[in-house]
């Protein structure tokens, strides 16, 4: 399978003066295995399956990938990973991480979850997105806050305590909730994230990815470095980055190995998200990164995460 598969790749030809970027890359994409973009992007299940694999993913390590995975998952600069191209149309188009089959973010296989959690959402405000689409991403997300125990916002940073900020980006990202807002407490957090603003730009991931490791993960209310925290970044997008993406591979990995073991980073790909450009957020194939139709079902994404913590007896994940 996975040599069928490098063999279409193959076939497909990387330039053309007619196509436009995007319909190069659609092209590339397309002629891909089905069964490994179903595989990637944890499709096979539903909504609900796809919840499930993410409420039980949350704290855990990936221990394997999809066809042509190993132990650490897909890597960021395969095959499959560098068929999102980012060059001109009528030039050559190479991946994202020239060299071809480059390794990388493997990690140890140690659990994430530790006593203390911080989580980081990024949220795609591009031009791409509706309004109204905008407004249901952020009760999304509103809603995913919920499950990750909530009643332990607001304790300052003891032992036991969850952090919670969130980026929004277009052609720049910002920080417009900060963890040390979210120690204010859930409801205060909840009305924040629904009072953000679409900014309706172009779509700069890699950018996002530069500034979360900068300005979020070492921050001073960061825990990074803390052997009882770990760190959760999850990207929302609709996965078609067009400005600055050229480092998005090595930006995305520069997050997972950062600290003293690694940050989880998931990425949540709705509507026109191309797979591939969720596995080179991601790294880890098919236990990191969720495909969704559009943002309707990312809202029932959010319930299904928020029933499957509900289960538990803390009422959280």
């Amino acid at each position: 399978m996975k040599t069928a598969c490098l063999l279409l790749l193959a076939l497909v030809p990387l330039t053309s003066a007619l196509l436009s970027d995007d319909e190069l890359r659609d092209q590339v994409v397309e002629r891909s295995s089905r069964i490994r973009r179903a595989c990637i992007t944890n499709t096979a299940g539903g909504v609900a399956g796809s919840a499930a694999k993410f409420a039980v993913m949350l704290g855990k390590r990936a221990l394997s990938g999809c066809i042509g995975g190993g132990i650490g998952g897909t890597s960021s600069g395969s095959r499959w990973a560098d068929s999102c191209m980012y060059q001109r149309p009528g030039r050559p188009l190479p991946g994202v991480m020239p060299g071809g089959s480059t390794t990388l973010g493997k990690r140890d296989l140690s659990d994430f979850k530790k006593p203390n959690r911080d989580f980081i959402f990024v949220l795609d405000t591009s031009g791409s997105i509706p309004d109204q689409e905008f407004e249901k991403a952020k009760e999304s997300i509103a809603i995913m806050i919920r499950s990750f125990c909530p009643h332990k916002l607001g304790e300052n940073t003891k032992k036991g305590t969850k952090q919670v900020a969130v980026v929004l980006f277009d052609q720049s990202a910002t920080t417009d909730i900060s963890y040390e807002e979210s120690h204010i407490g859930i409801n205060h957090l909840v009305k924040k994230v629904i009072s953000l603003k679409h900014r309706r730009g172009s779509t700069a991931t890699a950018n996002a990815l530069q500034h979360v490791l900068k300005n979020v993960l070492y921050s001073a209310d960061s825990r990074l470095k803390d052997n009882d925290t770990s760190a959760h970044v999850i990207v929302i997008t609709d996965g078609r980055c067009n400005t600055a993406c050229q480092t998005l591979a090595k930006d995305a990995d520069n997050i997972r190995k950062a600290g003293p073991r690694g940050v989880q980073l998931f990425a949540l790909g709705i509507g026109n998200a191309r797979d591939c450009e969720l596995e080179i957020i991601t790294g880890k194939g098919q236990d990191m990164a969720f495909q969704m139709s559009n943002f309707q079902e990312f809202q029932k994404f959010a319930l299904a995460v928020k029933e499957n913590a509900d289960e538990n007896p803390d009422k959280c994940i």
